[in-house]
């Protein structure tokens, strides 16, 4: 699930033109119903990577679970962990819906190579489906990052389209619905190859990956899931708001198709203060990121929380002044999952769901999220 970027980032430049776009009172486009809308109900979403275990059912309405991954001839490798008929029947009887989450980052050359071949294209899309069936998934979430190329868009455009008609005559059969969702990009430069029509034909809704914003590829200590921009960042205006911004805006996706992502890790540069530049910093082992380890930091002495209020964000910075780390916590993951919802999109989703587990069981940055899901989830009016 990990995204960088892979281009400049640009000003976002709405595309108001023809009337195509209705805005709020906020300024923002309303939310709207594109062709073949779905149900619209919202969303709280965990990816499972790793052990099928410890997994606080209630939080969720959907699970991904991850992967499902493939060599270039489209024969489908199984795990330990992937596939589970145990996690589907426990979420299951807790109310919860499971997807079969398929590749993941650094599987995008296995992709292509996959639809790049009719032979191997069938025996994926056959394979998989098997999977979904006998296993009683709920269906898909593709996780390809990213096609590169115009074959590449086609193929992935194919693959869909048979997973979208294949999983609702599977739901047809199993009386209930199936679900096709999507893991997409951050950065523009990347996500300019998804069409619209076909988004909203094929997806019930896209989880978008609002984060990894900065890291060792950035040159500077940025933050890497700023809710909104800092006026700090060496490289532009990056953050979450202004990403979907700009896929309502320019792309002219409705809000009830995106759901917002929630990193359980924070992102460490070997600097002395938040934004400076690493250029010629040492590189030296940073403590594990997710946030089950850094919450043991900011209660030690060694580090301190410094709150980023243009962002949104905690640090932790070094008593040092070797290392500072961007991260999200229980305090800002409120802020995002409020601002996600009452901006009327699909809901949240979360990478990865045990990362926030402390020894108590509890998950202190879900919970925090879920409050405040629950509480705007239950004044949405349901679409239509």
């Amino acid at each position: 699930m990990n995204v960088r970027w892979h281009s400049c980032w640009n000003h976002v430049i709405a595309l108001l033109s023809f009337g195509l776009i209705v805005l709020g009172s906020d300024g923002w486009p309303a939310v709207a119903r594109g062709p073949g809308d779905r149900a619209s109900d919202p969303v709280f979403v965990g990816y499972l990577f790793g052990p099928v275990r410890d997994v606080d059912y209630k939080l969720y309405t959907h699970i991904c679970h991850a992967f499902a991954v493939a060599d270039g001839e489209g024969r489908v490798r199984t795990g330990r962990s992937v596939p589970s008929r145990e996690l589907a029947d426990a979420a299951h009887r807790a109310g919860v819906k499971v997807l079969l989450s398929l590749g993941g980052w650094g599987w995008d050359r296995q992709f292509a190579a996959i639809v790049a071949k009719p032979a191997s294209e069938n025996r994926y899309f056959a394979s998989i489906m098997d999977l979904i069936d006998r296993f009683d998934y709920d269906g898909i979430d593709l996780d390809w990052e990213y096609p590169d190329t115009k074959d590449e868009v086609a193929g992935f455009e194919r693959l869909t389209r048979r997973f979208r008609k294949a999983l609702d005559d599977l739901g047809t059969r199993k009386d209930r619905p199936m679900t096709l969702t999507m893991a997409a990009s951050s950065n523009p430069g990347t996500l300019r190859w998804l069409d619209r029509t076909f988004l909203l034909e094929t997806m019930d809704w896209i989880n978008v990956m609002t984060y990894d914003y900065a890291g060792d590829w950035t040159g500077y200590a940025g933050h890497h899931s700023p809710l909104f921009a800092s006026p700090r960042q060496l490289d532009g205006p990056r953050s979450t708001e202004a990403t979907m911004k700009y896929l309502m805006t320019e792309r002219r996706l409705p809000a009830n198709r995106l759901a917002v992502g929630i990193p359980l890790y924070g992102r460490g540069f070997n600097v002395k203060e938040p934004y400076a530049s690493t250029r010629g910093a040492p590189r030296t082992r940073m403590p594990a990121g997710n946030y089950a380890n850094l919450h043991k930091l900011a209660a030690g002495g060694d580090w301190t929380r410094r709150w980023d209020d243009q962002t949104k964000n905690p640090w932790l910075v070094s008593r040092k002044g070797d290392a500072v780390i961007g991260y999200d916590d229980a305090e800002s993951v409120r802020i995002k999952t409020d601002w996600a919802m009452k901006q009327g999109f699909r809901g949240v989703f979360f990478w990865h769901l045990h990362a926030d587990r402390l020894p108590d069981g509890s998950h202190p940055l879900q919970d925090a999220s879920h409050r405040e899901w629950e509480k705007a989830a239950g004044k949405r009016k349901p679409l239509g």
